[in-house]
């Protein structure tokens, strides 16, 4: 799905809203951790990123069951009826199977579906009568560690992911029940083969925007490579502009809601100097679920060291916050150069200025007259809000602009 900016939203267009920010997050050594992001708060958790093995899908018509990019995933080419007697001969010659990192839904225990019926969702096929998905393939997984497991989804039904996995020798059947109402805030639960437990490690999907992470793309048809990047929240969407300099580009028309648009892309290995090169003129804006637009620009990565990444951001629309009229008030001029001021028709208890990242950066609570001149000069140019309050409690916000 395309978002288009401008049937939703206030958009100010080549105007910086806030203060450019140069920020960074770190991978680990080998890309050993995910980093994910809130484009107003910045990282909101760093967490490893080979405690687990399953992905599954929370939200509630969603099926995917997504793998851990250093587990191995292949269907079993037999039957169902064989699963207390199959083995991996000839396991060289199957396929294995990947997450998307276009989109979300699509997970390596989806991969394996017939595209020709609406109804095989790679592990399972949705029953219409019952609304059920039956488990119809068996996986063999192979584990960080090495060590396979053969796996079973059995169903997903009533909201809830019933699945069984043992060694290959059937001398550790676990059987396990996942409910999506107890997660019902994360897009996925993590599940760990290994210790056979529920690992709790991704942030509600409210609080994140976009994830720095290691996983597999397809480079080319059919040629899967590891890879480190950025991909975006389902509830997040972006554009790239890569034809003008990153000082001039500004987002028009449709956003993008696929997962990979900031992708690994942005960076090449420069086989001279042994270091990453990163792309000219390539901008990313990104639409956020609060309805506001960031620029970002990746700056920097230092690779496999320690997985850090480097990138400048800011915010060049605020859709997502609201003005109030709750008193009468006037703010001039607007954009604010040297001061601003403040008129009122009954008397103030205390007025508040705050960045768009909810961070007060003044606030007077000794105003005397109905007419306040505030002085801007100290501030960075960028959208402010502002919030004045009155004796009895009631409230306005407005936004306010402070330009040069």
């Amino acid at each position: 799905m395309k978002k288009n900016i401008f049937t939703i939203g206030l958009v100010i267009l080549g105007t910086s809203l806030n203060a450019q920010v140069t920020d960074s997050v770190a991978l680990g050594a080998g890309y050993a951790n995910e980093s994910y992001y809130n484009m107003a708060d910045g990282e909101v958790a760093n967490v490893i990123n080979n405690n687990w093995d399953l992905a599954f899908d929370m939200s509630n018509f969603g099926a995917t069951i997504r793998a851990n990019r250093l587990d191995e995933v292949y269907v079993y080419p037999g039957e169902i009826a064989d699963w207390e007697t199959l083995d991996t001969a000839g396991i060289t010659d199957w396929t294995r199977y990947y997450n998307s990192d276009v989109n979300w839904t699509y997970g390596a225990l989806n991969a394996a579906a017939n595209p020709d019926e609406d109804t095989d969702l790679g592990w399972g096929v949705y029953n219409t009568t019952t609304h059920y998905t039956e488990g119809s393939r068996l996986f063999i997984v192979k584990l960080q560690s090495g060590e396979f497991k053969k796996l079973f989804i059995e169903e997903l039904g009533a909201g809830a992911y019933t699945f069984k996995f043992d060694k290959l020798d059937n001398s550790d059947l676990t059987t396990e029940v996942i409910t999506k109402t107890d997660h019902g805030d994360q897009n996925f639960i993590h599940y760990s083969l290994e210790i056979k437990e529920v690992v709790s490690r991704e942030p509600n999907s409210n609080q994140w925007d976009i994830v720095f992470s290691n996983y597999h793309s397809e480079i080319v048809p059919d040629l899967y490579y590891g890879v480190t990047g950025v991909l975006s929240n389902h509830t997040t969407e972006v554009q790239e502009i890569n034809d003008l300099p990153v000082a001039d580009a500004t987002f028009e028309g449709d956003f993008d809601s696929e997962a990979n648009v900031i992708g690994h892309d942005w960076k090449s290995f420069n086989l001279d100097t042994y270091t990453y090169d990163i792309a000219d003129s390539l901008t990313y804006f990104v639409y956020t679920q609060t309805e506001d637009v960031w620029k970002l620009v990746l700056t920097g990565f230092n690779g496999s060291t320690d997985g850090k990444i480097y990138f400048t951001k800011e915010m060049v629309s605020a859709a997502g916050i609201e003005e109030t009229n709750n008193i009468e008030i006037s703010t001039y001029p607007n954009p604010a150069i040297s001061s601003l001021n403040i008129s009122t028709a009954e008397p103030l208890k205390r007025i508040n200025l705050y960045s768009t990242n909810g961070q007060l950066v003044f606030t007077d609570s000794n105003i005397s007259n109905s007419l306040i001149q505030l002085d801007v000069t100290e501030f960075e140019n960028g959208l402010y809000i502002l919030e004045a309050v009155t004796s009895e409690g009631t409230s306005t916000i407005q936004k306010i602009l402070i330009a040069d």
